[in-house]
């Protein structure tokens, strides 16, 4: 598949994530864990999708299913109407350059560079010039409230500052997905509110942003919530 095929099959008219009956099974000498047992789901362009759950429940299982960055045991995947088993290994990282943005829960930062440059570098090889990737990286950490700490190293950054630079890094693409791995666990009142104002205004522009969390805050202002406990999605 070319990258015109890929881009044209990513349709508007598709949900833009859905699961089919998807299992992941981890395998540990003798010990089988069941991380996620028959989840399906179906989750809408411009959606601000909620999934609850206590740790080791499968919500950061669920959200690698759903940004094709490992498989399901059993099962199918898909997103923007396509299923993510059938694209090559070139096509998967593609797909996720193109559409999808990841806000991590271990955040990456790289530790040598500033939050300027961390925002910058997922596009650092792209064709856009460096003045206009500057200029949208420095306007993303505006709008999280870290631009005054554009020139720092991670190491010089709160635990709340590098949430907020990682936020601004994975939409610096304009993704058409955002997948955040508790967004706001660093986070004080003001800049959660900042954080929730953000996924509030892309879902408004057809971006679905899909947010695992024990923040109350965010099942409050979501489209959908569900939860998940021992791998089963209710």
């Amino acid at each position: 598949m070319s990258d015109d095929a890929l881009s044209g099959s990513a349709t508007e008219t598709d949900p833009a994530l859905r699961c089919a009956d998807v299992w992941k099974i981890f395998r540990s000498g003798e010990t089988i864990v069941k991380a996620l047992q028959g989840v399906s789901l179906i989750i809408n362009s411009g959606e601000l999708f909620c999934i609850r759950g206590p740790s080791g429940s499968g919500k950061t299982t669920l959200l690698n299913l759903l940004g094709a960055l490992d498989f399901p045991t059993k099962g199918e995947v898909f997103g923007l109407g396509l299923e993510y088993q059938t694209l090559s290994s070139r096509e998967l990282g593609l797909f996720r350059r193109k559409y999808v943005g990841f806000v991590f829960q271990e955040l990456s930062l790289i530790p040598h560079l500033t939050a300027l440059e961390n925002v910058i570098l997922p596009s650092i090889f792209d064709s856009t010039s460096r003045i206009e990737l500057k200029e949208r990286a420095a306007q993303l950490l505006k709008d999280v409230g870290a631009l005054h700490r554009a020139s720092h190293l991670p190491r010089q950054l709160s635990a709340g500052e590098r949430q907020r630079v990682s936020i601004a890094r994975a939409l610096l693409r304009k993704p058409r997905i955002l997948l955040a791995d508790e967004p706001t666990a660093s986070l004080d009142s003001k800049n959660v509110e900042r954080v929730l104002t953000i996924f509030h205004d892309l879902c408004g522009a057809g971006v679905t942003v899909v947010v695992a969390t024990h923040d109350d805050r965010i099942e409050k202002v979501a489209h959908t919530v569900a939860w998940i406990n021992d791998g089963i999605l209710k």
